[in-house]
């Protein structure tokens, strides 16, 4: 299965064409760019060797990284597409509920 069948078998997944490249989202938001030779990914946590990352602006958030398709083995590819479509979907669950706090009405005083 290429890249982009396994991308577009994941549920609620959108694809639209970002400058050159095929942006992947879920939730409206990206969580995937696939370039020729390269996927990059939002993931969570980070922390495999051999991958460039991309300072995440936001402290804790999720991180954009560089994953290099001919050097990574298939199955471990497979599973970074799953963390980063899930990290995004509970992401994006998050800030859907802290912005739906209910807000006070301001109570307008006629002088």
């Amino acid at each position: 299965m290429s890249i982009r069948e396994t991308l577009e078998s994941l549920p609620s997944v959108a694809s639209r064409r970002v400058n050159a490249r095929e942006g992947y989202f879920t939730a409206g938001r990206m969580f995937a760019l696939v370039a020729e030779t390269t996927i990059w990914l939002r993931l969570p946590h980070p922390t495999e060797c051999g991958m460039a990352l991309v300072e995440s602006p936001i402290p804790n958030g999720l991180t954009w990284v560089a994953v290099p398709v001919p050097a990574t083995d298939p199955a471990e590819l497979h599973d970074l597409i799953l963390q980063s479509h899930q990290a995004v979907r509970l992401a994006s669950r998050r800030a859907r509920r802290d912005r739906s706090t209910v807000r006070r009405r301001r109570i307008r005083t006629s002088a």
